[in-house]
């Protein structure tokens, strides 16, 4: 199951009225290899002032990176920078998940960013999702996760909001409507 998870959407089946952290998280899982899994929540919108950080920062680039491209990737490390982006040979990647997309906390690709001279695809994460070795494929036999193909459209060009609307179209069926007792009677 390992390589199969590499690069594709995870979506979690909450049981009813159950308020758990992932309630209504789409997961892009950039890694899943005999050290664990990890992954990027993509439809979790952080709104941040910049020029509180930056003062170089426009209010024009302000407003374009609050426009969905900030995300809170996930729990852990919730304070660290990490960058999901098209790939661009101009930056070191942390990890290359296809030949499209990769991660990175590169300084350079971060400045690049808040200079507008970035990647022209990116979402900035403020954490990630992650998981021990062989963590998330039993909270998987468990029913706990549906997986999806992943779409380089959704992640960078969907608003975060319709993320899931999209998925499901995609998937043939609504996400939002399985829960962790699918197929139990």
């Amino acid at each position: 199951m390992k390589d199969t998870l590499k690069d594709k959407f995870l979506y979690f089946c909450a049981p009813e009225n159950d308020e758990d952290y992932f309630n209504n998280s789409l997961i892009f899982l950039c890694a899943n290899d005999d050290n664990g899994s990890y992954g990027l929540i993509i439809n979790r919108t952080v709104e941040i002032k910049l020029r509180d950080y930056f003062s170089s920062v426009s209010t024009k680039l302000e407003k374009k990176l609050n426009s969905g491209k900030i995300i809170l990737g996930g729990p852990v490390q919730p304070m660290s920078v990490y960058v999901l982006y098209s790939n661009d040979k101009r930056f070191k990647p942390l990890l290359e998940v296809n030949d499209e997309i990769s991660v990175s906390q590169d300084v350079n690709l971060i400045k690049a960013i808040l200079d507008d001279d970035g990647p022209e695809e990116f979402l900035v994460s403020f954490g990630f999702t992650g998981w021990s070795k062989g963590q998330l494929e039993n909270e998987i036999l468990s029913g706990n996760w549906l997986i999806t193909p992943s779409n380089k459209e959704i992640i960078f060009n969907t608003p975060n909001e319709q993320k899931i609307n999209k998925v499901s179209k995609l998937a043939g069926f609504d996400l939002k409507t399985v829960s962790v007792n699918h197929g139990s009677s």
